[in-house]
């Protein structure tokens, strides 16, 4: 998901190019449901604190996400089920509940742009600021590296992305880095509106993390100058993913 709307946003960065030191601030609901190759139902429920600042050619982003999460105790955010290890005081493969804060990201890109295309060139770490011990993170500080790029046609623009993340050590077992993939492409309807899909792809590492395979709907509006609403649904194709998920989210620029 957050993949998505970093390519999304970097394609339709290009109308505020001429506001050096702008600040947007956001917030949203995101939910997701699956069994991720399991016998237990598990729902997490996000509510994250975004922010993004451009300036020039850069981009600095945080994400700060409060998760609830209800269902089995081996399936961890971004990992899948990870077989025996489970998170809380009960026994491993048990449904159980757990909130408070999640694993955090801060990154920074470096954007190019031509007349109707972009590059962007990212750097992200993911702090492990959620509890492992109660699910809500990895336990492990991680890196990753991504190119992201879009070509405008016409009211079309296409998108993608291909990224590589090394996985700081975790308490849940041995994490392979792995790359991921994500193509997409969208449709300006009018001003304020578009709609388009995604498609999410990353490998499976050995035994961890597991293979996620997701393909996502989404519209996004422009309320006015500084509001910005964003909306979608997601369908996940593998046990890395969730089964099914939706969100909506909106931020102000300052």
């Amino acid at each position: 998901m957050r993949r998505l709307f970093a390519v999304l946003a970097l394609s339709l960065a290009r109308t505020a190019l001429g506001a050096d030191g702008e600040l947007a601030l956001g917030t949203g609901l995101h939910y997701t449901t699956g069994t991720y190759g399991t016998s237990t139902t598990t729902r997490i429920l996000a509510l994250p604190l975004t922010a993004r600042y451009d300036r020039e050619a850069w981009t600095f982003k945080a994400y700060v996400p409060y998760l609830e999460i209800d269902g089995d105790s081996n399936v961890i955010p971004g990992l899948g089920p990870v077989n025996g290890n489970g998170r809380g005081r009960r026994p491993a493969g048990q449904a159980t509940r757990a909130s408070g804060l999640g694993d955090s990201t801060l990154s920074a890109t470096y954007n190019v742009y031509g007349r109707q295309s972009g590059i962007g060139l990212t750097g992200k770490v993911k702090l492990a600021t959620g509890d492992e011990h109660e699910g809500l993170g990895t336990g492990g500080n991680d890196v990753s590296f991504a190119v992201d790029a879009f070509q405008q046609l016409a009211r079309y623009t296409i998108f993608g992305v291909l990224g590589y993340t090394i996985f700081g050590d975790s308490p849940f077992g041995q994490l392979d880095n792995v790359a991921n993939l994500g193509l997409g492409a969208s449709l300006r309807v009018n001003s304020a509106d578009s709609v388009g899909a995604s498609l999410d792809l990353r490998q499976a590492g050995s035994p961890l993390p597991l293979e996620q395979r997701e393909l996502t709907g989404f519209w996004t509006h422009r309320i006015d100058r500084a509001w910005r609403a964003q909306a979608y649904l997601l369908k996940g194709f593998a046990d890395g993913s969730p089964d099914w998920g939706a969100g909506v989210s909106a931020a102000y620029t300052f």
